[in-house]
């Protein structure tokens, strides 16, 4: 990464001084392009193998989009001469051949836009950011400010799903409901700091309503609570006889598709909460997409159980089951701070009035990028949140230039708004009274995750996902903390996952949260007030931080007991080092090399754990039920380097699925596995 950092700074710097000496995109694409295919071919002709360097990844595109240029440009002069002199020797079949072959070039030529290879091999340099990993930034909030909650569990999906449309990631058979719930509950009470669901989100909205009205009142029978959902592609990737998905991608063109939006698993976990322990009445709690509609496998999963929450639909559907919403606020609800110098089209819009006039919000989005804003998570969620807009009727197009690309999906031209302290709509809707500002719990569902809005969910490469659908669950009262945690796991990520595209890191990707974080970073002579009422929304929305390493993952408040900084709480513990706790981890390094197999699996009666230690050490095993409970534990210090087996007893155990966690601790490094145990 070093090198290639490195590389993409020196022809940065290069661009910059060509730039400044006014000379055109295209002569500075050229000179550049020679470069780095001079590079490249030094390097890799020499040593093939270095074509998978980080520098040569680099350069790689540069020169390829270079080579492109230069055959097609000659390629298309070449022929025309001889289409000319084939003509001029009254050779007419020869020469029209060679003339539409030099069409053919010029039109490729052409396509192949320079501004555009120029601008996007230059738009951003992946791993660099302005602020300095653990440099927090911001006021944190909630029962313990700056807490993100972070729930993994392997067992929450099936591993062997291929979600298309007849085997999608949204499908009960899917997803663990059990598992599910077992995180969700866990990551409320990490988030409440008390021993039951009930009690923790009592702490939680006490803790909301003194931020938003003084005075830490709880929850009162009657409240009304809009849960906001991503079933954004609604719109137009859905059968209206059912409200069911259908499979196709318009966007894209796939067919059979199974776009990434929020698991109906992770939403069910969460009515459950608020009905059976909190005592919300069912139809006190609105689910709804207000723009579009809600899927068939959205309201199925809840119907199926809490029958009498609502589910809203702009258009009715009630022969679906749909409440058909009151319709829309006759206000502009929401009016945008750039006041049309950045969103032309866009300077106000109209909101649900079932969200507006809610008590309480719980916002739901699921973990993806963006080919447009880098990543989509709670705040671009609320693209959806308004009414049809006058001359773009379904979708949020007229809010897209308020993001990072403005001209098409991942285009990094000449236009991007790259540079940080620009107006960004996200800030407005984080900020506005009654989107963000009325939010008790920012929820992001990484049970699937996803490539980009309109894309199916992919495996992720990253420690401890390892080729796994990432089955997480991050939790928050702080938005901006929230955020901050995801864009680090996306960009962690997207280092190692080329499906990603390298949205996570375009530039300017952080600029909203910084602005949320603290107003001194707003941009010179705007004020944010999203309700247009003249009051600022408040200087801070919460806090923001960059960990130090995907490793590690540590936030301040996970280094210093004194931190000020983010607060990443993961389930299980063992995924952050703690500094200043007592997990007996200290800065230790968590690998997940080890082999660890079960024999027979699916077992019966009993099945045997094996082993291959690197190096001696601690050997600790752990299983545990679906919902949490350890049920068999071992662990023994001093085991010799080797193989070593362990058998279980499990001829008492209920059937189902169990988690085997191996652990071990050597020379204050830790290696550890999980796999999925079936008793039958």
């Amino acid at each position: 990464m070093q090198k290639k950092s490195t590389l993409l700074l020196i022809f940065q710097k290069i661009r910059k001084l060509l730039s400044f000496k006014n000379i055109s995109a295209r002569t500075s694409f050229i000179f550049i392009g020679i470069a780095s295919t001079i590079w490249f071919l030094i390097r890799v002709i020499p040593k093939p193998q270095r074509a998978g360097y980080p520098c040569m990844r680099a350069a790689a595109p540069i020169m390829s989009g270079f080579v492109i240029y230069i055959l097609t440009l000659s390629g298309g002069v070449l022929f025309f001469k001889k289409a000319f002199s084939r003509f001029r020797q009254a050779r007419y079949l020869s020469g029209g051949l060679a003339l539409l072959l030099c069409l053919v070039l010029l039109v490729v030529f052409n396509l192949n836009d320079v501004q555009k290879l120029y601008a996007n091999t230059f738009g951003f340099t992946r791993g660099v950011l302005p602020d300095s990993p653990n440099t927090p930034m911001g006021e944190g909030h909630g029962v313990f400010p700056g807490r993100v909650v972070w729930a993994w569990n392997p067992a929450a999906t099936n591993e062997n799903c291929t979600d298309v449309i007849t085997n999608a990631f949204f499908m009960a058979k899917n997803n663990n409901q059990d598992t599910i719930n077992a995180m969700a509950d866990i990551s409320i009470k990490k988030l409440g700091g008390q021993a039951s669901v009930k009690d923790s989100w009592d702490a939680i909205f006490k803790s909301f309503n003194n931020r938003k009205t003084g005075s830490a009142s709880p929850y009162v029978t009657g409240q009304k609570i809009f849960i906001k959902v991503n079933n954004g592609q609604a719109g137009w990737a859905i059968n209206t006889s059912d409200l069911s998905e259908t499979g196709n991608n318009s966007s894209t063109g796939v067919k059979n598709a199974a776009m990434a939006g929020t698991t109906p698993a992770t939403v069910l976990a969460i009515v459950r909460q608020l009905v059976d322990s909190c005592n919300v009445a069912q139809s006190d709690i609105y689910i709804g997409e207000p723009m579009t509609h809600v899927y068939k496998s959205m309201y199925d999963a809840i119907h199926a159980v809490y029958p009498g929450v609502i589910v809203l639909d702009k258009d009715g559907y009630t022969n679906l089951g749909r409440t058909k919403s009151q319709g829309w606020t006759n206000f502009a609800a929401i009016q945008y701070s750039d006041k049309g110098d950045d969103m032309p089209d866009a300077l106000s819009d109209e909101l649900m009035l079932e969200m507006y006039n809610a008590d309480y919000m719980i916002n739901v989005a699921a973990l993806k990028a963006h080919a447009r804003n880098g990543i989509t998570l709670c705040a671009k969620l609320h693209f959806g949140s308004h009414g049809d807009h006058p001359g773009y009727g379904y979708g949020s197009f007229h809010l897209h230039a308020g993001l990072i690309a403005t001209v098409d999906n991942d285009v990094m031209t000449s236009g991007v708004r790259g540079n940080y302290g620009m107006y960004r709509v996200l800030v407005d809707l984080m900020g506005h009274e009654k989107l963000g500002g009325n939010t008790v719990l920012f929820v992001v569902d990484g049970l699937w995750g996803g490539i980009e809005a309109t894309d199916m969910a992919v495996k992720w490469k990253m420690a401890p996902f390892n080729n796994d659908w990432p089955n997480s669950l991050f939790m928050s009262q702080d938005e901006i903390a929230l955020e901050s945690v995801c864009l680090d796991f996306l960009r962690a990520e997207a280092d190692k996952n080329t499906a990603f595209k390298d949205r996570p890191f375009f530039p300017g990707i952080d600029d909203y949260l910084h602005q949320g974080a603290d107003k001194a970073n707003w941009p010179a002579g705007l004020s944010y007030d999203p309700e247009g009422d003249g009051s600022e929304m408040p200087s801070s929305l919460g806090i923001h931080e960059h960990w130090n390493d995907p490793v590690k993952k540590q936030y301040t408040r996970d280094l210093y007991t004194n931190g000020t900084g983010i607060d990443l709480v993961s389930i299980p513990e063992s995924l952050v080092a703690h500094e200043n706790s007592s997990l007996g981890i200290s800065a230790g390094m968590l690998a997940n090399s080890l082999e660890l197999k079960a024999y027979p699996n699916p077992c019966s009666t009993q099945a045997e754990l094996s082993l291959q230690l690197k190096r001696a050490g601690t050997l600790e095993y752990n299983v545990y039920s679906l919902d949490g409970r350890l049920v068999s534990s071992f662990r023994k210090a001093d085991m010799n380097q080797g193989a070593h087996r362990l058998v279980l007893n499990t001829e008492d155990w209920e059937k189902g699925v169990y988690m085997v966690r191996a652990k071990v601790i050597s020379s204050g490094k830790i290696e550890q596995s999980s796999i999925k145990l079936l008793v039958q």
